[in-house]
């Protein structure tokens, strides 16, 4: 099945409007200078006198012919009834117009009735209004007498029960094509579903909303944009109608339509029995915008539990709060946006600890937003248009200074910067190995992008201590303050070690007579290891080696037995 896509921006006249305003209403027909055309003032679409399927006057005039199928905007949608025969789609004996759900057996249709073929529908914009809706139809054979073709476009796309018709909703609309008495010029009227029969017809022809023609000569296959493969299509078999948005839908409310499809019926009288149709397809014709906002936040919530709050300006019908949330992943979409410029959405409330990271509205179709700060600022004034936005905000994130310093004689006394020293950060934010940052020139070392311990847990300090050197222990650090390495002055946790460089002493006894002496070593403090006081060898050798000893006073006492 294809899929019909039809966007439509419009505002309505009451379909009960006066006859005073309608006369009010000047009819405008265009015609090209090179080729003659019933279409209406300010579209650039060739309804053509004697209609047919392909271009024939330059740009920026455009035909069936020159606009593509597909089912997004800006192109045609069409649909093909079934195969003409005893499998024929067809309205059961009886069925009328303002039956809410119409008989529908399969069969033929009687030879002297409209057998239909196809139908297709394009909306075609126009700067500075609605746009317009442009329709055609084509059939097997001219029927003798008056021809009446029914568009029906529904709200709704369930199946009534008898497996064609969508069920009614009040303000559906039937657009009748009625070309009488033979002639050339088709009559367009509009009625509307009042919830349990159609309305009066309103004539939108007579006051220059709708324009409808027919061919009154062949048209040529290779004219005939795919609707006839071989044989040219015979007069009077093909029509095409065009209306003006402004009187289909009503500007001050979103209206929406799901489905749409074409009838025909035996005669110019309403409650004539209905004949052939080409089955419903899916639409989306609607008068309004559409806004889209999504949350992520950075890192990824799990579970999501924060609430972030925005306030909207723009109108939707029916109207609702100005105010919603979202948490990470949530997407809030408004369907129902009412045309206007000058709109905004705004993330103003943000809960402690986290902050605005980015706003890309770069998903937009059919708007130029404009972006400042947390607040989004555009115009809806398409039936296209659509703002989709994300923002996302990441936890407020500190970072940890870590400043190493030694003892080194050399350079003087007092503590002095210590560089290419690693430290190895763990805990909180961080994977779980940890990252490793090593001292510079003066000793220091920063870690940002840390998010705040409040979120996720403190952080650990681990020294790689060097050879030579004694360290100190780990150390925790809460990171409750938002800064970033580079700022000055710096506003983050720092945290600081000092390394004291080691000396290995030795002491040592040889006896120049082997075995002359015997001597004794006792050192304070006692180094445990070996025993304390050290006893030279049988040669009166011997040594006491004091290893890893931080700066101190050290006293060793020798006594040599003779």
């Amino acid at each position: 099945m294809r899929t019909l896509w039809l966007s439509l921006v419009a505002r309505r006249l009451p379909l009960t409007a006066t006859g005073a305003v309608l006369a009010a209403l000047a009819l405008a027909i265009v015609a090209s200078a090179s080729h003659p055309e019933a279409s209406l003032s300010g579209s650039n679409f060739e309804i053509d006198t004697d209609a047919n399927l392909k271009l024939d006057d330059p740009a920026p005039s455009i035909d069936w012919a020159s606009v593509p199928q597909g089912t997004t905007p800006g192109t045609e949608a069409r649909r093909s009834d079934a195969p003409t025969g005893r499998n024929d789609d067809s309205y059961s004996g009886g069925a009328k117009e303002d039956d809410t759900c119409p008989g529908t057996p399969t069969g033929s249709i009687p030879t002297n009735k409209s057998d239909l073929l196809t139908f297709g529908a394009y909306v075609e914009p126009e700067v500075g209004g609605a746009g317009f809706l442009n329709l055609f139809w084509q059939r097997v054979q001219e029927p003798n007498g008056t021809t009446l073709m029914d568009f029906e476009l529904n709200k709704s796309q369930t199946d009534c029960g008898n497996g064609v018709n969508p069920v009614r909703t009040v303000g559906d609309l039937l657009i009748e094509y009625r070309l009488e008495q033979g002639g050339a010029m088709a009559t367009i009227k509009v009625r509307e579903w009042t919830g349990s029969a159609w309305g009066p017809a309103n004539d939108l022809t007579s006051v220059g909303a709708a324009t409808g023609t027919i061919n009154s000569s062949a048209i040529p296959a290779s004219d005939s944009d795919g609707l006839s493969s071989t044989n040219p299509i015979s007069p009077r078999t093909f029509g095409e109608a065009q209306l003006d948005l402004d009187f289909i839908l009503d500007e001050g409310s979103c209206e929406s339509f799901g489905s749409a499809f074409l009838k025909s019926r035996a005669s110019d009288a309403f409650n004539s029995q209905m004949k052939d149709f080409i089955a419903p397809v899916p639409v989306s014709i609607t008068n309004c915008g559409k806004v889209i906002i999504r949350k992520q936040t950075n890192p990824e919530e799990n579970p999501n539990t924060t609430e972030f709050g925005y306030t909207k300006s723009f109108s939707t019908d029916p109207s609702g709060a100005n105010t919603f949330t979202l948490m990470d992943d949530g997407v809030k979409t408004f369907e129902n946006v009412l045309f206007g410029t000058g709109y905004t959405v705004t993330e103003d409330v943000i809960p402690s600890g986290w902050d605005l990271q980015s706003l890309d509205c770069s998903a937009s179709t059919g708007v130029t937003p404009s972006v400042n700060s947390a607040t989004v600022t555009f115009d809806i004034d398409n039936a296209a248009d659509v703002l989709d936005c994300t923002y996302t905000n990441r936890k407020l994130e500190g970072a940890i200074l870590i400043t190493k310093t030694r003892k080194h004689a050399a350079a003087g006394s007092g503590d002095h910067p210590h560089a290419g020293v690693d430290f190895t950060i763990t805990g909180g934010s961080l994977p779980a190995g940890g990252t490793t940052v090593t001292t510079n020139g003066d000793g220091e070392a920063c870690l940002g992008g840390l998010v705040l311990s409040s979120f996720v847990g403190d952080y650990t300090v681990d020294e790689d201590t060097p050879e030579g050197y004694t360290g100190e222990a780990d150390k925790t650090v809460t990171v409750d303050n938002e800064a970033s390495c580079a700022d000055d002055p710096y506003g983050g946790e720092s945290v600081s070690f000092h390394n004291t460089p080691l000396t290995d002493i030795t002491v040592s006894v040889d006896s120049q007579v082997d075995g002359g002496t015997a001597s004794t070593i006792d050192c304070e403090p006692p180094v445990g290891n070996p025993p304390d006081p050290t006893a030279t060898n049988a040669n009166g050798d011997g040594s006491l080696t004091l290893s890893d000893k931080e700066p101190g006073t050290y006293e060793c006492t020798i006594f040599v037995d003779p």
